[in-house]
């Protein structure tokens, strides 16, 4: 094998090591590869003298491995000097190694890149065959501090759930609209944290927020008017649809359990197919549904119809549904106003309690909803679904990762995988 070919793969100076024919040791893993540090160097760092002489040898190992497969070692034979004027020993350092570091420079170059990748750090350990212990202090060393990026014209406000820690159970993510980018993640989404983060941003970057986006949580409306005074606040109409459809499972679950009787052909669609009563109806499948017991076959569509009429709120929670899948975001502010407010009534007036909540919390927040309703006057739909897919994606990694419980860790390691991996937003 040629010398200075291998060494130099490993990122290693051939100047340091006697050039001698050698043959790499397979082993069932990997291969070990033996070199001498070359003798000649007896310059003593201390007085700069050549009286120095050889006063014994030692071996050290470097972790040389790339991927999972092969784990490469090298093995160097060191020389440790003794200079005549000073008495001190030394050894001459290797070019390529840090000292003290049993991995070559070049090894903890990968490592420092795949830390931008979408691997946790279990993952780059086995890739290069060191712990995981070793992996978060090379991350530690080298990441220091990952900087927020500059807020933007459309921003996203959400929140991911993080650890069992009261101190950062959710924590919040600020999102790019226009790229998917994590401009930054506050450690808890409550009033104390957020009142403490927005107004250490000065005021000249805060007002070029022109769109803030959220849910329905009552400190980003906080957040919204006191911290971001030219921007219009938009409520996510997916929170919106949420608020209604999650009642109106409830009130199929309460249908189910008290009007249908268990073991009949209404009960078993309920329970089995719960996901057709929170769709638009237009998505029904067209086939038949077949009760095995008795051999009835009936269309989804009558299954559908048969058992939202066993109850009067869930049929009217339902009715309601459909409308508001129809209205889409198509109109002007002045008519979403009217569409919101109108939706609210109906649902007030049903008598439900459930219904009767999302009614309230939909007046309330009729403003906000009309803003994300108005795309003819805005130009443009705004949503959280970039916020979403980025929160999804933070999710994995936590999970992967068997959780993060070094907060600011995980903060960084986020917005460095960010960076690199953008989320393409989908256009209408």
């Amino acid at each position: 094998m040629d010398f200075n070919i291998f060494l130099s793969r490993f990122g290693l100076d051939p100047y340091n090591f006697t050039n001698v024919p050698f043959e790499p040791i397979k082993r069932d893993f990997g291969f070990v590869y033996e070199v001498e540090q070359r003798t000649d160097l007896r310059k003593c760092p201390r007085y700069q003298s050549q009286s120095s002489y050889v006063n014994n040898y030692f071996y050290i190992t470097i972790n040389c491995s790339e991927n999972n497969h092969l784990q490469d070692i090298l093995r160097v034979r060191k020389v440790r000097f003794k200079c005549n004027d000073c008495h001190a020993t030394f050894t001459p350092p290797l070019r390529g190694v840090t000292p003290r570091s049993h991995i070559s420079d070049l090894q903890r170059h990968l490592i420092v890149n795949d830390f931008m990748g979408k691997l946790t750090f279990a993952q780059i350990a086995n890739k290069y065959h060191l712990s995981k212990t070793h992996i978060i202090e090379l991350f530690d060393q080298h990441i220091k501090y990952v900087p927020r990026l500059y807020l933007s014209r459309v921003l996203c406000v959400d929140e991911i759930k993080f650890s069992k820690e009261l101190d950062q159970k959710y924590v919040c993510v600020l999102t790019n609209f226009d790229n998917g980018e994590i401009i930054d993640i506050i450690r808890n989404l409550q009033m104390a944290y957020l009142r403490e983060y927005f107004p250490a941003i000065p005021l000249i970057e805060r007002e070029t927020v022109k769109v803030f986006i959220s849910d329905m949580y009552e400190s980003y409306d906080t957040v919204c008017r006191h911290y971001f005074p030219k921007a219009i606040h938009v409520v996510d109409w997916f929170h919106v649809i949420t608020q209604l459809t999650n009642a109106i499972n409830r009130l199929r679950t309460r249908a189910m359990n008290n009007v249908a009787g268990k073991g009949t052909n209404i009960y078993n669609f309920m329970k089995s197919h719960w996901k057709l009563f929170l769709c638009r109806y237009s998505k029904l499948p067209d086939k038949f549904y077949t009760y095995k017991r008795t051999g009835e076959i009936v269309h989804y569509d009558d299954m559908v119809f048969k058992c939202i009429k066993i109850s009067e709120p869930f049929w009217n929670g339902y009715n309601i549904l459909q409308d508001l899948f129809k209205y889409g975001s198509h109109s002007y502010y002045e008519d979403a106003i009217k569409f919101i407010m109108h939706i609210s009534k109906r649902l007030i007036d049903s008598g439900n309690g459930l219904l009767v909540s999302v009614g309230r919390t939909y007046h309330k927040w009729r403003f906000e909803i009309a803003n994300g309703l108005a795309r003819l006057q805005r130009h443009r739909p705004y949503s959280n679904a970039i916020a979403e897919v980025v929160n999804n994606h933070l999710k994995t990694i936590i999970k992967f990762a068997y959780g993060y419980h070094n907060f600011e860790r995980f903060r960084k390691c986020a917005l460095l995988i960010s960076s690199n991996n953008k989320p393409k937003r989908k256009e209408p």
